[in-house]
């Protein structure tokens, strides 16, 4: 019997294994560099909260949004922004400073006296009229900002708030904690004015992202991935302060060029 056949035969065995083992190493290589580059461990619950979101989208805030965008009068509609914009700067103003931008913060602050005062309680934007626009700044930026981590952690999915990362997540809760306005109405228990504020700021920044929206979900193959992507590129161009000169602020005061505003309303 000649064992020559059946040397070959085994060999020919051993090094088809040997490169389907390869094949899959590199795919399962490839497979974690895909999922390190996501960060979405938890996709999976992720996945079944934004489906919560979107029936609570689909079914009440979205249909609000479209009423109060096609049926508000304009001035009502700037007004309600522009109050709203003024409730935010304080909170703002201290995220400056903890930022180290002692300057921006002190420019937020007299936009927020201003228009608290000449533009009764920030109906009129008056600041912006005077030169002096509006920046928007959080908790969750300054941890960026003080960690150097544009990313935040692994994405999450917030019920009712949209998307996060533990760092932003972290970021909201202090906000809400040292904003002046929820202090006051918890020390004076009233409350309902925090959730006619709540429910007003979601109303508007639905209404003002409806096209962009229906234009993202229109356009992608997978709605979640893409809205997923759209907040991290934002979250990113906030902590890096891309964008971040003032709206109205006059030229020669404006420490660079002005890039366009990355904005995305989640």
């Amino acid at each position: 019997m000649s064992f020559k056949p059946v040397f070959l035969g085994l060999s020919a065995i051993v090094l088809a294994a040997s490169l389907s083992a390869c094949a899959t190493t590199d795919q399962s290589a490839e497979a974690s560099e895909e999922a390190a580059r996501i960060n979405d461990p938890l996709e999976v619950p992720n996945r079944f909260i934004f489906a919560i979101n979107r029936t609570v989208d689909v079914v009440l805030l979205r249909p609000a949004a479209v009423f109060y965008r096609d049926w508000a009068p304009e001035p009502v509609k700037k007004a309600t922004r522009n109050v709203l914009d003024n409730l935010n700067e304080p909170v703002t103003a201290f995220n400056e400073v903890f930022q180290g931008e002692p300057g921006r913060a002190g420019e937020t602050l007299a936009r927020f006296v201003i228009n608290s005062t000449v533009g009764v309680l920030g109906i009129f934007d008056v600041a912006s009229e005077m030169g002096i626009g509006r920046t928007r700044e959080d908790f969750g930026q300054t941890l960026g900002v003080w960690t150097k981590d544009y990313e935040g952690g692994p994405y999450l999915m917030l019920p009712l708030l949209g998307p996060s990362n533990p760092r932003d997540a972290i970021g909201l809760a202090v906000d809400y904690l040292w904003d002046p306005f929820n202090i006051a109405i918890r020390k004076y228990d009233v409350q309902y004015l925090g959730w006619i504020r709540t429910g007003a700021d979601a109303v508007d920044s639905r209404a003002r992202s409806i096209e962009v929206l229906d234009d993202l979900e229109r356009n992608s193959l997978d709605y979640y991935a893409a809205i997923r992507s759209a907040y991290r590129q934002r979250r990113e161009a906030e902590i890096r302060n891309e964008g971040a000169a003032r709206q109205g602020r006059p030229t020669w005061l404006r420490p660079g060029t002005a890039q366009a505003e990355v904005e995305f309303i989640r």
